[in-house]
């Protein structure tokens, strides 16, 4: 039978209306190293500047300045999840606030050279909260550009430039008297006894370079993780971040590209929820609670689809990975990625921060990059922000892939058993005595009810991978543009060229699901035929016995009436 192709929940989406009015490209002053950055208000925090109190904090960073108190359901859902945490407690020295979760990586790029901060190694989220609230810049009295010349001040570049950053600048700078041109200076420490051919003494490194680029890993994101980042985000990363925390723990889908109105910046992201299935001799449940004890990702036995075996259990897992990257040009930027890993065991392949810093620090080990799954070396990623999305995507969609594909190749195996063991043997109990014909029903009703369990977890499968499907084919129309003349075109087309093969391979899944869904639909029709057939029969063979016994009544009757 020729199955014809599912289409997403809604259809395909077509270009937004809108597309031909607004010109969608990449803003070319992303691709400029701009100058007039507010370097104190991306050293400050969003409940900084909101003076938001200990009770609120919370509630107050999650909600936007066009929403109403009345209707924040962003914020309700943030807040579920930090039931029982606070900023107090996360700040203090002692208390328990879990073990190592995060990966922090802060580098700067000023003047093509690369200067990285401290590796700390496997953080808390005490610990991350720490390093973050580092400030992110440093703001000498003259800052100077990488021309070698001082740029003007933080406050008049955002006076008399409609791309500033956020409201609210930095204080003026003090001229310099010495220098009131700003020319080039000698340096006045040059040794002119040493000589000329003499190499310069190298500097001692700095300790903590500019954080231009940052790049957070978190595990298993729970509410001590949530309140690190909340309480450490600038005003302008606390926008993405937002929208970011909500749809991982609301179990969305995204993949797209976002704006911030009126501010020079930009917001990569992708969200994909999905399933994966695991034998274990129990289930690792997830330990996040919201504030009614519900655990953020559920867990489901369904080892009742497999007949044959009677080993270990079979789990099917709910997960979530999570990728933003948000910034204001291409060397300034901060990437997230938060990631489901609870399902594992620890003695397993556990994607943790211990495991990828063990492997850092071994010999003739490499730095990995956590959020590309440790495939590249986080010393030697792509620094501009659209390449290094479409890395961490590509690598972590066929993480996605590789998962489906074990679900639908468990849920078909066991459809396989079934057609060949329990169907070959209600066929065969077809010629049974009366005495057996209880137990075929028995048998019938208990087929028909698993066929329609596995029909109905089939079709929530399908249903959740077409979202995920029609979540790429949304982006391919409406945000794949933003993603032309990159910097680095060979490796982005290549990226984009990975992902739609990966995107290709699951729509197959999807196909397959279907047609296992339609399969199942199919076997219970079948089942409950037989059902009212065989239900006809009992029915008939009873009148029979009934018309039976009747006569024999009459019979013994008519013998005892006789002389």
């Amino acid at each position: 039978m020729v199955q014809q192709k599912r289409k997403p929940p809604g259809g395909r989406p077509g270009p937004s209306r809108f597309l031909n009015l607004s010109h969608p490209e990449w803003n070319p002053i992303f691709a400029t190293r701009r100058t007039n950055l507010q370097y104190g208000v991306e050293n400050g925090t969003c409940i900084e500047n909101r003076g938001l109190l200990e009770d609120d904090v919370v509630r107050g960073f999650m909600k936007d300045g066009d929403e109403s108190d009345a209707c924040l359901p962003r914020a309700d859902k943030v807040e579920q999840y930090c039931f029982g945490a606070s900023l107090e407690s996360l700040q203090a020295e002692n208390g328990d606030v879990g073990g190592p979760i995060a990966w922090l990586d802060e580098r700067s790029c000023t003047g093509g050279k690369e200067q990285a901060r401290r590796y700390r190694g496997p953080l808390t989220a005490r610990q991350l909260y720490e390093q973050l609230k580092r400030p992110r810049f440093s703001i000498p009295a003259n800052k100077v550009s990488e021309s070698g010349n001082a740029s003007a001040s933080e406050g008049a570049a955002s006076a008399g430039n409609n791309d500033s950053s956020l409201s609210g600048v930095d204080s003026e700078p003090k001229p310099d008297l010495e220098n009131p041109h700003r020319e080039e200076k000698r340096p006045k420490d040059l040794d002119l006894s040493r000589s000329q051919t003499e190499p310069e003494p190298e500097l001692e490194p700095d300790p903590y370079p500019d954080a231009e680029q940052r790049k957070i890993f978190i595990t298993n994101l729970d509410r001590w993780g949530i309140l690190a980042l909340i309480g450490t985000a600038s005003e302008s990363q606390a926008l993405g971040l937002r929208d970011a925390l909500y749809k991982h723990l609301a179990w969305e889908n995204f993949i797209g590209v976002t704006f911030p109105p009126g501010l020079p910046m930009f917001q990569l992201a992708f969200h994909i929820p999905f399933y994966v299935w695991r034998v274990s001799e129990r289930a690792w449940e997830d330990h996040r609670l919201d504030s009614n004890a519900n655990r953020l990702r559920q867990c489901r036995d369904v080892s009742f689809l497999d007949w044959k075996s009677s080993g270990p259990s079979n789990f099917l897992y709910e997960a979530q990975m999570s990728c933003l990257v948000a910034g204001e040009d291409d060397s300034r930027w901060v990437a997230y990625g938060f990631f489901d890993t609870y399902f594992d065991a620890v003695d397993e392949a556990k994607e943790t921060v211990e495991a990828y810093h063990d492997d850092a620090i071994m010999e003739g080990g490499m730095n990995a990059d956590p959020l590309t799954y440790g495939v590249i070396d986080a010393e030697k990623t792509v620094r501009t922000p659209r390449e290094y999305f479409l890395s961490c995507f590509r690598i972590r969609i066929a993480q996605v892939k590789h998962e489906w594909v074990q679900v639908v190749a468990k849920i078909r195996q066991n459809i396989r058993d079934y057609e060949q063991t329990c169907q070959y043997s209600l066929c065969t109990s077809r010629e049974r005595s009366s005495s057996t014909a209880a137990h075929h029903n028995e048998m019938v009703k208990s087929s028909r009810d698993w066929i329609v369990q596995v029909k109905r977890l089939t079709t929530q499968l399908l249903l959740f991978l077409s979202k995920t499907i029609g979540a790429w084919e949304n982006f391919c129309v409406n945000y794949a543009i933003y993603f032309e003349n990159l910097s680095s075109p060979r490796n982005g087309e290549r990226s984009l060229r990975d992902i739609e093969i990966t995107f290709t391979e699951l729509d197959s899944l999807r196909d397959e699901l279907e047609y296992l869904a339609e399969s199942c639909s199919e076997f219970a029709q079948e089942l409950e035929l037989r059902l009212i057939l065989e239900s006809n029969e009992v029915g008939n063979m009873q009148h029979k016995i009934a018309q039976d016994n009747k006569g024999l009544t009459l019979i013994m009757m008519a013998s005892l009436l006789l002389p």
